[in-house]
C-alpha cells in the first residue's frame, strides 16, 4: 500500500500537469488495493509488472515518458470532444480551449527542457517511497533493486524482523503450538511470545470457551475443522497492534486474546473474536462470499458474512441473508451514546463526561480509530459479546457482564437489546448451520 507521504510526493511531482494525467499516473503507481495495475511499457522496451521492478534510472525515464504520453492522449481526447460540441456549449468550449493551450505549453516546455533536475529529484524521492513501501508490504522486490540503496536494504531487514515476529505471534503451525486440547476441546493453543504454553494459561482459555459454549452450544468440531489456534499474549497487546485488545487473523486461523489494561484488568475479548469474527469469517468462507473492505489505508477481500449481508443482502433471494443485513443495520441505528463513541475515537472526550483512565483505555481497544467500530463485522462482534452476557451470569474470561455492556457507548441499552436478542440468536445459529453443513460436506467427500 502506498502511504500518505508517497501520495503527497506523487501529487507534488504532477502539480504542473493535468487532472486527467494525474489520474492516469496515480492509477499506475498507487497500490492501495492488493491488485495493482501493470505499468506501461518503458521507453526503451523494458516491460515490468510493477513500478518497483525498474531500476532507479529506468524509473526516471519511465515517469518522464509517461508524462508526455499521457499529455498527448489527453490532447487528442480534448480535441475530439471539442469537435463534437454544439453551438450553445460556450462554457465547455472555453474550458477545452484553455486546457488544450495549457497542454501545448507544457509539451513545448518538456521538449525544450527535457527532464529537469527539479522533476528528477521529485521522481527519485517518489521512487524511494514506492520501493520501500513495497518491501515493507512484503512484495517480491528483486534483490538487485534492493541492493541499489542502503534505505532499501534497511527496509528489507525490517521486513524480515516483522515476518519473524508475525510468525512467532500468529503462526498456526509451529513448534510453539500446543495441541493438548485439540482432541477434547477442538482448538490448538500457543503463547504469543513463542514460549511453551503454561498450564494455567491453557486452563484460562478452556474456561473462556466454557463460558461461550454455555450460551451457544458445543463448538469443538467446528474449531477443529477450521484448524483454529488461540494465542495468549500474557497481558501484552497482539503483535504490532497497540490499539487492540484482541485480534482474529483469518489468514492464519488464529485468535489472539489475553491483553491487560495498565491497571492489570483483563480485556475480555474471546467472545468478540471467536463468535464475532472467527465464526463470521469462516461461515462467510463456507457460504462462498467475499466483500471488499477497508483495512487501515488499503482495501482487502474479506469473507466476513456480516459485511456481505449488509452490502448485498437486500438484493439476494436468501431470506436469512436479508434478515442478517437488516439486523446489523437496525443494531447500528440503536447504538448507545453514538456521539460519545465518535468523540472518543477522535480523542475528543467532552469535559462534562466522567471517564476514568481505564474506561478510555478500554474504549480505545473496543472502538479502534475513526469509524472502524461502525463496520458491519465490528457491530456483529459487539452484538455477540452482549448476547453471551445476556445469557450467562458472572463471566470471568470471555466477555463482560451484561450490565457493563448496557452502560457503554457503542453497545445497546437493555430495552433495545430485548428487540435485538432473538435476531442475534438467529444470526449465530445460521452461521453455525452454514459451517456445519460445509464441514459435513467435506467429510463426505473424504
Amino acid at each position: 500500500m502506498m502511504n500518505q507521504a508517497a501520495n503527497d510526493w506523487v501529487q507534488a511531482s504532477l502539480s504542473f500537469s493535468s487532472g486527467n494525467e494525474q489520474t492516469n499516473l496515480i492509477a499506475q503507481l498507487n497500490s492501495h488495493s492488493e491488485t495493482e495495475r501493470p505499468a506501461d511499457q518503458e521507453s526503451q522496451g523494458v516491460f515490468v509488472s510493477r513500478p518497483y521492478g525498474l531500476f532507479e534510472q529506468d524509473y526516471l525515464r519511465f515517469r518522464f515518458e509517461s508524462q508526455k504520453r499521457n499529455l498527448e492522449k489527453e490532447r487528442v481526447a480534448k480535441q475530439a470532444e471539442l469537435e463534437t460540441l454544439g453551438g450553445r456549449a460556450t462554457k465547455r468550449r472555453l474550458e477545452l480551449l484553455l486546457r488544450l493551450r495549457a497542454i501545448t505549453h507544457t509539451l513545448e516546455k518538456i521538449e525544450r527542457d527535457g527532464l529537469t533536475p527539479e522533476n528528477e529529484n521529485w521522481y527519485r524521492r517518489e521512487y524511494m517511497l514506492l520501493v520501500k513501501d513495497a518491501i515493507r508490504r512484503g512484495e517480491s522486490v528483486p534483490s538487485e533493486i534492493i541492493a541499489q540503496r542502503v534505505e532499501f536494504q534497511r527496509a528489507f531487514t525490517g521486513r524480515q524482523r516483522y515476518e519473524k515476529g508475525r510468525h512467532t505471534s500468529f503462526a498456526n503451525a509451529s513448534l510453539a503450538v500446543d495441541t493438548r486440547l485439540l482432541a477434547t476441546r477442538g482448538f490448538k493453543a500457543k503463547l504469543q511470545n513463542g514460549k511453551p504454553m503454561r498450564g494455567e494459561t491453557m486452563d484460562e482459555l478452556a474456561q473462556g470457551l466454557d463460558e461461550i459454549e454455555a450460551v451457544i452450544g458445543p463448538l469443538g468440531n467446528l474449531l477443529r475443522a477450521t484448524n483454529l489456534t488461540i494465542a495468549h499474549t500474557l497481558g501484552k497487546h497482539p503483535f504490532m497492534r497497540g490499539d487492540a485488545g484482541g485480534l482474529y487473523v483469518p489468514s492464519e486461523k488464529t485468535v489472539t486474546v489475553g491483553t491487560l489494561t495498565h491497571s492489570g484488568r483483563l480485556i475480555r475479548s474471546l467472545a468478540h473474536e471467536l463468535l464475532g469474527h472467527w465464526l463470521d469469517y469462516e461461515a462467510g468462507k463456507a457460504f462462498g462470499v467475499t466483500t471488499r473492505v477497508r483495512k487501515g489505508k488499503r482495501f482487502v477481500d474479506a469473507s466476513a458474512l456480516s459485511e456481505y449481508s449488509v452490502r448485498y443482502g437486500l438484493r439476494e433471494s436468501d431470506t436469512l441473508l436479508r434478515q442478517d443485513g437488516a439486523l446489523i443495520a437496525q443494531a447500528a441505528s440503536l447504538i448507545r451514546d453514538r456521539a460519545l463513541a465518535q468523540k472518543v475515537t477522535r480523542k475528543k472526550v467532552p469535559n462534562d463526561v466522567e471517564l476514568g483512565e481505564e474506561d478510555i483505555e478500554i474504549y480505545k481497544f473496543v472502538l479502534g480509530h475513526g469509524d472502524y467500530w461502525l463496520a458491519p463485522r465490528e457491530i456483529l462482534a459487539r452484538l455477540c459479546e452482549q448476547f453471551c452476557a445476556k445469557r450467562f451470569a458472572a463471566p470471568q474470561i470471555a466477555f463482560e457482564p451484561f450490565e457493563w455492556h448496557t452502560k457503554r457507548a457503542a453497545y445497546w441499552s437493555a430495552d433495545n437489546f430485548v428487540m435485538l436478542e432473538p435476531l442475534i440468536e438467529q444470526a449465530l445459529r445460521w452461521r453455525m448451520e452454514i459451517l456445519v453443513a460445509h464441514v459435513n460436506a467435506k467429510n463426505d467427500v473424504t
